[in-house]
């Protein structure tokens, strides 16, 4: 019997292990993908507080595991596809065919990457479609890409690629980042290494010889090809990793983000942290503060029992 499952290893679970396993706890975390999030792909992270050079999303995930692990929390490889009450009170997980006993559990699963759900798109993702600049983009130095978006993330993304790359930025509408990451935009725009197009949506995929090789997209009503780009890069949102929670009873919004109140979902024992919290700012310093937050609450559920 674990006194605290965490399911996901992103920054609030990671912040709220570090605080429990500290408490003394017995902490599990299980990760069915990359221990850090996506963050890990982020190539850097200029406004978490006690970095004034920045620092990459994956160093500073390497620390926080670090840290974690330090105070004894347990860190494991596997995916979650259940989640039990016992007539005791306490959980039963079943995490890849096993079952997991814990008194607490939180729910820190993050997100995934929105796609744009055209044909031969997940065929070619990783070999021509990607989501992550910092670990796909030198592939393509030299050539001119294509990324969607216009977003903070889409933007942040773009100059990064636009270091090696040309890029072509395709933005539905219009931009919706931050300023400051507007200005560096237009700045790239200025030195010729981004083009934007506004009011853009691509409509298919161009493939040659089993290849991306561009696509085809609509402006302002008028279809257009844009050729000789070998790769897009999609920066489109997120989407909450809640869809095995649907059983349990747990309350979610409309768009799949975890209901909570203080911390507690509407099932006494199950908490919430991170970027997969209904209304969460998806920030780095935010999620790793929800997540200490967290762990208080669940301290206090813990010493209750």
């Amino acid at each position: 019997m674990l006194d605290l499952v965490i399911v996901g290893a992103g920054p609030a679970a990671l912040s709220a292990a570090i605080y429990a396993a500290r408490d003394g706890f017995s902490v599990r975390i299980y990760e069915r993908a990359a221990i850090g999030g996506i963050i890990t792909t982020t190539d850097m992270v200029e406004n978490y507080p006690g970095f004034p050079e920045g620092i990459s999303g994956y160093e500073i995930s390497k620390k926080m595991r670090e840290q974690a692990e330090k105070f004894g929390a347990k860190i494991q490889y596997g995916t979650v596809s259940g989640i039990e009450k016992t007539a005791s009170g306490d959980f039963e997980l079943l995490v890849d065919n096993e079952k997991v006993l814990t008194k607490a559990v939180l729910l820190a699963t993050g997100n995934d990457y929105r796609k744009l759900g055209l044909e031969n798109e997940d065929e070619f993702t990783g070999r021509g479609i990607h989501f992550c600049a910092t670990c796909d983009g030198p592939f393509y130095m030299g050539k001119e890409i294509i990324a969607v978006g216009g977003g903070d993330t889409a933007i942040e993304e773009s100059l990064f690629l636009s270091k090696f790359s040309k890029v072509k930025l395709l933005v539905r509408s219009q931009l919706r980042a931050q300023q400051i990451l507007q200005d560096r935009l237009s700045k790239a725009v200025e030195e010729g290494k981004i083009e934007v197009f506004f009011n853009t949506q691509i409509k298919e995929f161009l493939v040659e010889d089993n290849k991306i090789a561009g696509v085809l997209a609509v402006r302002d009503g008028e279809d257009f090809e844009i050729r000789d780009t070998p790769a897009i890069f999609e920066f489109i949102g997120l989407i909450p990793n809640t869809g095995f929670l649907k059983p349990t009873g747990i309350e979610l919004s409309t768009n799949g983000e975890i209901k909570v109140d203080n911390f507690m979902t509407n099932i006494e024992g199950i908490f919430a942290a991170g970027d997969v919290v209904e209304n969460s700012e998806k920030q780095l310093v935010i999620a790793a503060g929800s997540g200490a937050n967290a762990a208080l609450e669940i301290r206090r559920y813990l010493n209750s029992k």
